[in-house]
């Protein structure tokens, strides 16, 4: 059984021990989720970038460039963005959602031509 056992999910990208260098690949966002945890997620990954040396605007840039790439791969991903923006948008007005976040979801969709 060569090869297995050498990739484990890690919540915000896979352990990948045949890559050369930084073991994990991307933030994976899952869209699938709840919208309150895909707001969640989003947050954990902006934290995440910046414990890794991204500063707040280049890791909200980093997220937003990675969420494009899911949206363009899977349209239900788009759709969830659509959804993900009112939500986010109540939340933020709601004091629920930081404002990175907001900046994330809203870099996102103007990287996809999507009005808000």
């Amino acid at each position: 059984m060569a090869g297995e056992g050498n990739n484990v999910y890690m919540g915000s990208g896979n352990y990948n021990q045949s890559i050369q260098g930084n073991y994990i690949q991307g933030n994976f966002i899952n869209m699938g989720h709840d919208l309150s945890q895909v707001a969640t997620q989003i947050q954990e990954s902006l934290i995440q970038l910046q414990t890794q040396g991204y500063t707040p605007q280049d890791a909200q840039q980093k997220v937003a460039s990675d969420l494009v790439s899911q949206a363009n791969n899977d349209s239900q991903a788009k759709s969830r963005l659509v959804k993900l923006t009112q939500y986010v948008l109540d939340g933020a007005a709601n004091g629920l959602i930081g404002e990175a976040v907001v900046g994330v979801v809203k870099l996102t969709l103007g990287l996809l031509g999507i009005p808000l």
